[in-house]
């Protein structure tokens, strides 16, 4: 048996020629009002792309980096670079050129693969020498960039795939860590695989399964944990070019669509356009509640409207991108009150453990807090590049995942507090690390912390909290400016607080929790723009 392929003898680059072998006049993927592609004519052009990327010089295992937005090429440039044994590097659609180029340094990609909407921002890539091969889907040539559709017409429409092993590297998402620079974690063809099987059934897939996904692909999670199972299930993707809420609501109608995902900030305006528009979304089976912790009445709410369709759970890009714990159908036919605070009940093929500041075993009783261990086939191999973070997140086969949380007798795991101060603002991921070297970086700065703020609608918003060096100055604007050159607009600060000195302990350490406790004493959320 070949060792790239699965016990099944089936590889991750194999699903959508399984697909075109069965059903090959199925949609696999559609832009909402746009073009779609057949199971056929996308092994057809994932086929041509593949070859295209090794005939104009890269070999597997070089890096290529996909840098747009949701659009049909950027899946077909996607599963393309897994049959042809290259490792995906996914840009955030929002970052930055300073945050792109981080990212193609570190992970020494040799291939960009980009559109018109991040054309600029690839003009001001430093590391644009490194790149010997760039395509652009958009119409504009930039710095020379082949034309997508010409390039894929330079490769032929056969191809075999089965390069390198189910334990090559498959994907390098970025995901950030306590130094303020992001860490690259490494999934595997195996690790992706693994969580195409368990995803399906804890997002309750059926076979066939339609999606409406109006969540950008640029997210590390998108592709692994979604978009490939759908492939994995004979199912179909409908694309929506950027999120919004009412026109998701009339394309799970319109499109018949079985399964969405749904980010916290959009759980009550979706529950209210539903409501309005008279549809019970009778198509719909499961949608799934992502990124940040929602309160546990707006879970409520979704259930008291559509029944036990919600799927709550968690995860992280560490996993695949995927489950470790989810709900099932008969926690919300009669939920009690904690289950709206859960995340669910350890998914197939996965283990859960919580353990103490020493690593050694707590109670199962639902009151004892500590870290939760995570054991799984779709855990990534470890951070590219990395070795210390490597080995300090993963040993002996368990992922310490830095979160706080409980375990009840019956298997309920509900998450206490985000690992390492994250901060989850509208389902976006901030380390307050990043912002804070950042805003280091400016020469007036004695003294910089960056904490999560109450947001009315996010959920949670950073707030910087900084003093000065004596006899400087530093206005809010200024400071704003030079943070938007360098972040994206998700990560910026909402609100900026100068203190005379930042409150430390006895070790010399900077107190967030009285920083929290400012904010947590002030009167109100924070809304939209303040």
């Amino acid at each position: 048996m070949n060792e790239s392929t699965s016990p099944l003898g089936f590889g991750l680059g194999d699903q959508v020629a399984l697909g075109a072998s069965r059903h090959p006049r199925r949609t696999a993927i559609a832009l909402l009002d746009g073009p779609a592609q057949t199971y056929l004519e996308m092994e057809h052009e994932t086929n041509r792309v593949a070859n295209a990327l090794l005939g104009n010089g890269l070999v597997p295992g070089d890096r290529v980096a996909i840098w747009m937005g949701n659009r049909l090429e950027y899946v077909n440039a996607y599963v393309a670079c897994l049959k042809a044994g290259l490792v995906v590097v996914q840009l955030n659609i929002r970052h930055t050129s300073v945050e792109a180029d981080y990212q193609l340094a570190d992970s020494c990609a040799a291939a960009l693969i980009f559109d018109d909407g991040t054309a600029e921002r690839v003009e001001n890539l430093e590391s644009v020498a490194q790149l010997r091969v760039l395509v652009s889907t958009g119409a504009e040539r930039v710095l020379g960039a082949q034309r997508f559709a010409d390039f894929a017409a330079q490769g032929r429409d056969t191809f075999t795939s089965g390069r390198g092993g189910l334990d090559a590297l498959a994907v390098i998402g970025y995901t950030s860590g306590t130094t303020g620079h992001p860490k690259g974690v490494e999934l595997t063809h195996r690790s992706i695989l693994s969580i195409g099987r368990t995803n399906a059934l804890s997002c309750r897939y059926a076979l066939a399964s339609r999606q409406v996904f109006g969540m950008s692909l640029s997210f590390a999670a998108a592709a692994p944990a979604h978009i490939l199972p759908h492939l994995y299930v004979g199912g179909t993707t409908v694309l929506m070019r950027e999120w919004d809420t009412e026109r998701l609501v009339r394309a799970i109608d319109d499109e018949h669509a079985s399964f969405t995902i749904l980010p916290s900030p959009t759980l009550l305006d979706f529950i209210d356009i539903a409501r309005a528009s008279g549809t019970a979304l009778p198509s719909l089976q499961s949608a799934l509640h992502s990124a940040s912790k929602a309160p546990a009445e707006h879970l409520g709410a979704f259930v008291d409207e559509f029944g036990p369709r919600l799927v709550e759970g968690w995860g992280m890009t560490e996993n695949s991108g995927g489950l470790v714990t989810a709900t099932s159908v008969a926690d919300f036919a009669a939920p009690a009150a904690e289950t709206f605070s859960s995340a669910g009940r350890a998914v197939p093929d996965t283990v859960v453990r919580i353990v103490d500041e020493h690593g050694e075993p707590l109670p199962e009783d639902g009151a004892a807090v500590g870290q939760l261990l995570v054991r799984s086939a779709s855990l990534a191999r470890g951070y590219w590049g990395n070795p210390e973070a490597t080995a300090a997140a993963f040993e002996g086969g368990w992922y310490r995942s830095g979160d706080l949380g409980t375990i009840a007798p019956d298997g309920l795991v509900t998450i206490i507090d985000r690992r390492n101060d994250l901060i989850v603002s509208g389902g976006m991921n901030v380390y307050p690390s990043e912002l804070e070297r950042v805003i280091y970086e400016l020469p007036e700065v004695a003294e910089a912390a960056v904490v999560a703020g109450p947001h009315g609608r996010w959920g949670q918003t950073p707030v910087a909290f900084l003093s000065l060096r004596a006899g400087c100055r530093l206005s809010e604007d200024e400071l704003m400016r030079h943070c938007r050159a360098n972040l994206a607009g998700y990560k910026l600060p909402t609100q900026v607080r100068f203190l005379e000195a930042l409150p430390h302990n006895a070790g010399g350490k900077i107190l967030r929790k009285e920083l929290r406790s400012v904010l947590e004493d002030d009167s109100g959320l924070i809304k939209d723009g303040g």
